[in-house]
């Protein structure tokens, strides 16, 4: 049976200022406020952004393919982020400062909303009507192995040069086995 999700039990701003904590507040009256990983203003940032995640498995993993899911939000109909997970699983005896980190992006092997394409190394794209909706991008998390047990260490990599957007964007991120 698919299983998840597994939101990250650490989240740490590396470039702090440029990657923080975050509440999206988005248009309507209802249910429209939502809790994240916040991300300035591509105007703002002076160089590629990293939140350091942590990811605790199970002692049994769930059926399915491990899959690195991105939802992203933001007050925007004109831009573009672009995001590059790169990441390892480490077991109980190991150093997480030593493993080598391995990327699967940038390009997402799906999308779901928003105008992002891997012609322009976008993982998220907004155009008009995308402004307080949620944008989607999965990746199968196959550059290295997801172990029973292990903590999957992750850099959640913000590309500054593949970047263009004009607002703070919210992302959540969860790992799901589907």
């Amino acid at each position: 049976m698919a299983g998840g999700p597994f939101f990250p039990h650490s989240a740490f701003p590396v470039n702090a200022g440029l990657v923080f904590p975050n509440f999206h507040v988005g248009a309507g009256a209802t249910s429209k406020e939502d809790e994240g990983l916040g991300v300035a203003n591509a105007t703002d940032l002076t160089g590629d952004a990293i939140w350091r995640l942590r990811f605790q498995m199970p002692t049994t993993l769930p059926t399915g393919t491990a899959t690195l899911l991105v939802r992203a939000i933001a007050a925007l109909e004109a831009g573009d982020l672009s995001v590059e997970p790169k990441w390892a699983s480490v077991a109980s005896d190991e150093e997480p400062g030593a493993a080598t980190m391995n990327t699967e992006g940038p390009d997402p092997d799906s999308r779901v909303g928003g105008d992002g394409s891997n012609a322009d190394n976008s993982t998220f794209g907004w155009a008009t009507g995308d402004d307080d909706k949620y944008i989607e991008a999965r990746w199968t998390l196959n550059a290295d192995t997801v172990v029973a047990a292990e903590e999957i260490v992750m850099d959640l990599t913000i590309d500054d040069g593949d970047s263009d957007h004009a607002a703070v964007v919210t992302l959540i991120v969860s790992i799901i086995f589907v």
